[in-house]
């Protein structure tokens, strides 16, 4: 019989000289035995080569979707969150890691047939972690159709003389701080959104099931529940009519796995530094969709509400209607070395922090599994010195040694368990911080994309007046929407630079603090296995 295929998630280096094989990421294995022992498998590699190897590091290469009964504190919905022509969500992450079969349940025929990609059905019997795969995929960036119609209307709006009429309660304002920056008006007061109480709901008898969170603003302290397809479907419209703002990423759909409940967790602590984000600028907080998704508790006003924000007209380029500036004309060589400069810090900070987020997850996986590892491994040792010492028929050995060498290896085994439970402390919240940096950072392209063509089309009709091919009544007026392009992307840089500041200083002194506490747990260990000494 044919043994199960699976695909390493992480490289593993096999200590030389015992049963341990070797593996890296993307290569395909074959597992012979489960369960050998403290999470390890034995199989071998395409080259014949076999070993024992962690069960955490693979992942099944095609896995069956156990079934989604037995679940703990699952609760039949009545209904179904008004789950009008939604997309089915991913509530859960895609990526199954590896469960011995002896773990699975039999598997469910789907529900519906031609189900999406991310399809809403979830089950407690597939094991999933908090931690991302080591190759931290790039947040993906907005969809190219949208690109495609910021193109296409931005010419539009440059140079369209029809009068784009703006309610008030859609107008954004962006002042001037001091000469050549730019910040966007503060309108109302400020305002924090909590996500909490994540539960397991499902419908159609239990055949689908999804997580739904709480989320309450202190403005109102109303709940409203929402699960992560409608967090998906308010992320996809704030894309839409914000062009000119980087929207914060929501949580990777793929992640692999260790336990649903750490994962359930870990995704709403994910999703509150999305809501943090965003309840903190002073644009997204105070749109209408968002004040809708946060608000609305009732049905009929939810479903009109939706289908209002999905018919909304004023999006995208056409939004820059809606930005109310100063008239007076902006230092167009100024702003045009200004946008390079960002840019280039842009660019430069891009890869660097998805190399930093790389290395937190890194230690994240590495703390739960490697480190926690070698820490039992050490305690094992120092408990079978006292164990072998004990066993001298003639009495010589002081059991007072004995116990004292015991209980340093029931330290070192403690001192492995911290390893494990630390990472949510320190680096995944840190990882948490970074991840919405990272998606903001790869937005801004975009962002400064508009200003650059915008500039461009300028030149390009400066051009024109000087041919007398077009009246310099038009260049005025597109040096004005120029400038109002050049506004927001200032007004957006410096609530950038102002949100890193702040909160990057914070994540940093939250993560240290957490370090010194846990390293002090350690010194606490080991000083207590010191005085068993005495």
């Amino acid at each position: 019989m044919d043994g199960h295929q699976v695909r390493a998630l992480y490289d593993f280096s096999g200590e030389p000289g015992s049963a341990e094989l070797s593996i890296t990421a993307g290569e395909v294995l074959t597992v012979m035995r489960d369960n050998v022992g403290d999470g390890w498998c034995e199989g071998f590699n395409q080259g014949g080569k076999s070993g024992l190897f962690p069960a955490a590091y693979v992942q099944l290469i095609e896995a069956t979707a156990p079934t989604t009964g037995n679940m703990v504190n699952s609760q039949q919905s009545t209904g179904d969150y008004w789950d009008d022509d939604w997309d089915d969500d991913s509530e859960i992450g895609q990526t199954q890691a590896y469960v011995p079969p002896v773990q699975q349940q039999p598997s469910l025929q789907s529900a519906q047939s031609g189900s999406t990609e991310y399809g809403d059905s979830v089950s407690v019997h597939t094991v999933h972690s908090v931690i991302p795969e080591r190759s931290i995929p790039n947040v993906p960036k907005r969809n190219n159709k949208f690109t495609a119609l910021v193109k296409s209307g931005e010419e539009g709006f440059l140079l369209s003389s029809k009068l784009v009429v703006v309610p008030e309660s859609e107008k954004i304002y962006v002042e001037e701080i001091e000469s050549g920056c730019f910040s966007w008006a503060q309108t109302g007061e400020s305002y924090n959104c909590v996500v909490t109480s994540p539960k397991k709901e499902s419908k159609l008898k239990g055949l689908k099931s999804f997580i739904v969170y709480q989320l309450t603003p202190t403005f109102n302290n109303i709940q409203v529940s929402r699960r992560y397809k409608h967090f998906d479907w308010l992320h996809e419209r704030l894309e839409e009519k914000f062009c000119f703002i980087p929207i914060p990423p929501l949580p990777d759909k793929q992640i692999s796995g260790r336990y649903e409940e750490q994962f359930i967790e870990h995704r709403r602590t994910q999703l509150q530094e999305f809501v943090d984000y965003v309840c903190r600028h002073p644009v997204l907080s105070r749109s209408r969709v968002w004040q809708h998704f946060i608000t609305c508790t009732d049905e009929k006003r939810w479903k009109a509400g939706k289908r209002a924000a999905e018919k909304d007209e004023l999006l995208g380029v056409t939004y820059f209607h809606g930005i109310q500036c100063p008239d007076t004309p902006l230092d167009a060589i100024k702003v045009e070395f200004q946008t390079d400069a960002f840019a280039r810090f842009i660019a430069g900070l891009d890869p660097v922090v998805k190399s930093f987020m790389a290395m937190a997850t890194d230690q994240a996986k590495k703390h739960q599994v490697l480190y926690k590892r070698e820490f039992q491994k050490i305690g094992q040792c120092f408990v079978s010195l006292g164990n072998a010492l004990e066993a001298d028929d003639a009495g010589r050995s002081r059991h007072t040694l004995n116990q004292a060498l015991k209980d340093t290896g029931e330290a070192y085994n403690e001192i492995g368990k911290l390893y494990e439970e630390q990472p949510k402390y320190d680096w995944e919240p840190l990882a948490d911080k970074f991840h919405i940096y990272r998606g903001i950072i790869s937005s801004f392209p975009d962002v400064i994309g508009i200003h650059k063509s915008a500039v461009q089309k300028r030149k390009d009709c400066e051009r024109l007046v000087n041919e007398h091919k077009m009246e310099s009544a038009q260049l005025r007026e597109l040096n004005h929407r120029t400038d109002v392009i050049a506004r927001a992307l200032g007004a957006e840089e410096t609530h950038f630079q102002s949100e890193r500041e702040i909160h990057i200083t914070q994540a940093m002194k939250s993560h240290l603090v957490e370090q010194i506490n846990f390293y002090q747990k350690i010194v606490n260990k080991l000083q207590e296995a010191l005085n068993s000494f005495d």
